[in-house]
C-alpha cells in the first residue's frame, strides 16, 4: 500500500482552516473589545470641587457664567454636610454629589441665580451660606451656620430652562424638601459681600450644570402724563416690561396724571418704559440703565404727551431700532411692539399703514437701496404683528425711503435716529 504521508486529508485541512479562522476571529473581537473599554473619553466640562475648603472661585464681574460643568460625583475628600432630619428646610438630608463654588459681589441690588441642569430631569439642590471668616468651612461641617437661601424641593426642568436658583418673584427664602418651587427669593446684597454656594444634584449618575448670577437694580420714575391738549390724562396706564413679554411693575396715573413706579430689572436685558390710555396712542420709552445710574437710579419730573387716537392720522413708534443698516429689529424694540399688538387687538376695526423711513443726507428719494431698507424695516413690523394675531387685512407696509427725512442735514445722532423711523398711519374709514 503506497501512502504519502506527507499530504493531509481534505477533512483534516477544512477541519484545520475553520478552527484556525474561528481562533483567529476569537483573539480579534477580544483585541477589539479590550481596545473599547480600555479607552474611556473623560468627562466634558469645566471642573466641580467637592470640599467647601477648595471650593472654585466665581468670576470677579458683574455677570457670572460658569459651566456647563463635568457630573459631580460624591461629596468629595469631607462630608461637609451632616445628614438631617427630611423636614429641614435649611440643610440638604445628605450630601450626594456636590459642588462648592465661593464669590464676592460686585454691585450692590438684588442677587438672582440660575442653576441650569445639563439634563433637564436631574434634580439640583442648592444652599447659600454668606462667608464669616476663615473658619467658615469647619462651622459649616459643624452646624453652627444656617445658609442665607436654600432650596431643596423637587421639579423637573425643561432642556435650557433654570432647575432652580434665585428669583425676584418668588417669595419664599427657603423651600423645604418635596414637590414645590423652583426658586427661592432673590437676596439683596452689598459689594464686597462674600458668599459660598453649595449645589447638590441628587441623581446618582446625574450630568453638570451652568451657574449663573445677575444683579437686579432697582430703578424709580415720576412724572405727568398729558394729552396733546395739555390736559392730564387720568387713569393711564404706565409700565416697565422686556423684551420678552415679562411686566415687572405697572401703575395708573391719579386725576392730575401723576404717576410714581419703581422696578427692578436686569442689566443685560433690554427694558422700555410704556404708556397708554383707552383713547390715546402709546408712547415708548428704551431705559438705558447707565442714564439711570447717572441720577442714582431715580427720574423725576418726567412730562410725557399721549395723543389722541385719530383715524387719518400719523403717529411715530417711538422705542423701535433696527441693527445697523439692516431691516432687522433690535430686542430692544419687542416692548412697543407689543404695546402696538394690544392696542390694535384692543381696537378690532383699527387699520393701519406701517411706513418706513431712511436716513439718507445725500439722497432724498424713495428709489433704489433706500426703498429696499424702508421696505424691510415695515415688513419687520408687519410680520411681528402677523406672528402676534393680528390679521393681515388690517396691516400694509410701506416705504418712503429718504424721502420725508425730518432733518435733512444731521448733525448728531439723535436727529440720524429721527430720520429713521416708523410710522404708523391710521387709515381713515372708507
Amino acid at each position: 500500500m503506497n501512502r504519502n504521508w506527507d499530504k493531509t486529508p481534505t477533512f483534516v485541512s477544512n477541519m484545520t482552516k475553520g478552527t484556525v479562522a474561528t481562533i483567529f476571529f476569537f483573539f480579534l473581537f477580544i483585541h477589539s473589545f479590550a481596545q473599547k473599554t480600555i479607552v474611556i473619553s473623560p468627562p466634558k466640562g469645566l471642573p466641580v470641587s467637592s470640599d467647601c475648603k477648595s471650593a472654585i472661585q466665581l468670576s470677579s464681574t458683574r455677570k457670572v457664567s460658569y459651566g456647563p460643568t463635568v457630573p459631580p460625583k460624591g461629596f468629595g475628600k469631607v462630608m461637609d454636610i451632616k445628614a438631617c432630619d427630611k423636614q429641614d428646610i435649611f440643610t440638604f438630608e445628605k450630601e450626594r454629589n456636590t459642588a462648592w463654588y465661593s464669590f464676592v459681589t460686585q454691585e450692590e441690588g438684588d442677587l438672582i441665580m440660575e442653576i441650569i441642569s445639563v439634563n433637564p430631569k436631574n434634580d439640583y439642590d442648592f444652599m447659600l451660606f454668606k462667608w464669616t471668616d476663615t473658619c467658615f468651612c469647619d462651622n459649616v461641617k459643624q452646624g453652627y451656620l444656617l445658609p442665607v437661601r436654600t432650596n431643596l424641593s423637587h421639579s423637573e426642568s425643561k432642556q435650557g430652562v433654570p432647575a432652580t436658583g434665585l428669583s425676584a418673584k418668588a417669595g419664599e427664602n427657603h423651600v423645604p424638601v418635596g414637590v414645590g418651587k423652583e426658586f427661592s427669593s432673590s437676596l439683596p446684597v452689598r459689594k464686597g459681600e462674600k458668599y459660598y454656594l453649595v449645589v447638590d444634584n441628587v441623581n446618582p449618575k446625574g450630568q453638570g450644570h451652568t451657574i449663573k448670577m445677575y444683579y437686579l437694580k432697582e430703578i424709580s420714575v415720576s412724572g405727568t402724563v398729558i394729552d396733546d391738549h395739555k390736559n392730564p390724562v387720568a387713569g393711564a396706564i404706565v409700565w416697565v416690561e422686556n423684551a420678552n413679554e415679562n411686566i415687572v411693575d405697572v401703575t395708573k396715573c391719579d386725576e392730575a396724571g401723576k404717576y410714581f413706579l419703581s422696578a427692578k430689572i436686569k442689566e443685560d436685558e433690554y427694558y422700555s418704559l410704556l404708556y397708554t390710555s383707552d383713547s390715546s396712542f402709546i408712547e415708548c420709552r428704551q431705559i438705558i440703565l447707565n442714564e439711570f445710574a447717572k441720577t442714582n437710579y431715580v427720574q423725576k419730573d418726567i412730562k410725557t404727551v399721549l395723543p389722541k387716537l385719530e383715524r387719518g392720522k400719523k403717529y411715530i413708534l417711538e422705542g423701535i431700532s433696527y441693527n445697523t443698516n439692516t431691516g432687522r429689529l433690535h430686542p430692544g424694540s419687542f416692548p412697543t411692539l407689543n404695546a402696538l399688538t394690544r392696542l390694535m387687538m384692543k381696537n378690532k376695526s383699527l387699520k393701519v399703514q406701517i411706513e418706513g423711513h431712511v436716513n439718507n443726507p445725500n439722497v432724498a428719494a424713495n428709489t433704489g437701496e433706500d426703498k429696499i431698507l424702508g421696505q424691510k424695516r415695515a415688513n419687520e413690523i408687519y410680520d411681528y404683528l402677523l406672528y402676534k394675531g393680528v390679521a393681515n387685512t388690517r396691516i400694509v407696509p410701506t416705504s418712503f425711503g429718504s424721502l420725508f427725512m425730518i432733518y435733512e442735514r444731521p448733525s448728531n445722532q439723535t436727529q440720524v435716529d429721527a430720520n429713521n423711523r416708523i410710522e404708523i398711519f391710521f387709515l381713515p374709514d372708507k
